[in-house]
């Protein structure tokens, strides 16, 4: 059996020996691929530029352009509501069930001053009004029994004591005194009652619209309830929030005039005028408020929205640039003496469709960055390879005022 065993190990031994071989050589091709490819790339990354050579002093080239002078009026766009600065509270001033409610004292309908709103019951009032007036009969009777009796008193004293002063009590002069002012009192009662009575009816104290109004026949109103609101018509506005850097375009803003259209309405432009300016910033915007109160304002619903336009004075010598030299909303960059210097700018328009932005005369330098580098640096060395003006792409037409 020995010989057997020893003729059956000898192929195995010679498979696994096979197997080896074929691992060692998969394992010295991959390490030779990798070693290729390392020294390739290695070969690649000498061969090319560095970022350190990038930023030498080689001049980035740019091309410039010159601005076009023009005499523009900046416009100031904005959105606004229609609001009432005067609001009125409608409240009785006495209790009682509502008998008249006014056709016209619903929400939207305007209503003259002195026009009446509303009418409480007044039979309690007028049931109180005759109550003092028969105190007021009372009291006077009763004083002119009491001057009679001392009338009569002073006489039997003369009578009896001539030459004698009269003594108060004899004269009843305190309970002539006390019987006055139980006049009076019964006068203040009956003023009071009459007052109350007068109250019943409210009317309106203004020439307004309704803003609200919650009353109905048969409710029942205590003094102080707030039963609807009156917007004054005389003091209707435009509301406008605008930016400080809007504001000071159209400084100085108070009497500036103005355009606005109500948003959503097929109108044409109608007129008004900024009489007041917020004094302080809103805390949570960050804008300040105009108030312009428009020429006509009967038909102008309270919290409407508006779209105003507000022109303001002429800037002599402004410029059109190309809306690409902008980096960010009020920079740009100039080229001076062979190198980039930024410029803070004001822009005070646009035209979209021609791709230019207009803005406030400033020092440009030997020209103006059309499309600036995407990492310019103050002070880069820069080469000029192109310079061409703006009116050339607008046909010459860069004298019009706008």
């Amino acid at each position: 059996m020995e010989p057997y065993e020893a003729q059956s190990s000898s192929p195995q031994r010679s498979g696994l020996i096979t197997g080896v071989i074929q691992l060692v050589f998969v394992v010295l091709v991959i390490a030779a691929a990798l070693g290729l490819s390392r020294a390739l790339k290695g070969e690649v990354n000498e061969r090319a530029p560095q970022i350190a050579d990038l930023k030498g002093d080689a001049a980035v080239s740019v091309r410039l352009a010159e601005p076009l002078f023009v005499n523009y009026a900046p416009e100031v766009r904005a959105n606004g509501t229609i609001q009432a600065t005067a609001e009125v509270s409608v409240s009785p001033q006495v209790s009682g069930e509502i008998t008249f409610v006014s056709p016209a004292f619903r929400a939207g309908a305007e209503i003259q001053k002195g026009e009446k709103l509303f009418e409480i019951d007044r039979a309690d009032y007028v049931l109180a009004v005759e109550r003092a007036e028969s105190e007021i009969a009372a009291a006077q009777s009763d004083l002119q029994q009491l001057e009679a009796e001392a009338a009569i008193a002073v006489q039997e004293w003369q009578e009896l004591y001539p030459g004698r002063e009269v003594n108060e009590l004899a004269a009843r002069i305190p309970q002539i005194e006390a019987a006055k002012a139980r006049v009076a009192s019964a006068i203040a009662n009956k003023r009071t009652s009459e007052l109350a009575l007068k109250r019943t009816r409210v009317l309106a104290p203004l020439e307004a619209r309704v803003l609200a109004s919650s009353l109905d026949i048969g409710q029942f109103v205590a003094p102080g309830q707030a039963v609807g609101r009156l917007g004054a018509l005389d003091s209707i506005e435009l509301a406008v929030p605008v930016s400080s850097d809007q504001l000071s375009t159209l400084a100085p803003a108070i009497g500036r005039a103005a355009d606005y259209v109500r948003r959503g309405a097929s109108e044409t432009a109608r007129s008004a005028t900024i009489v007041r300016v917020d004094a302080s910033l809103d805390a949570r915007t960050r804008l300040s408020n105009l108030y312009l109160v428009p020429e006509v304002s009967a038909d102008l619903r309270i919290g409407d929205f508006v779209d105003v336009s507000i022109r303001s004075d002429i800037v002599d010598g402004a410029f059109k640039i190309p809306a690409t030299a902008l980096s960010g909303q009020a920079e740009v960059w100039v080229v001076e003496d062979g190198e980039l210097s930024a410029r803070t700018i004001r822009v005070l328009g646009e035209e979209p469709d021609q791709g230019l932005v207009i803005t406030a005369p400033f020092d440009a330098a030997d020209g103006i960055v059309a499309l600036p580098p995407l990492e310019a640096e103050q002070g880069q060395a820069v080469s000029v390879r192109e310079q061409a003006a703006i009116a050339a792409s607008l046909g010459g037409q860069g004298d019009a005022a706008q």
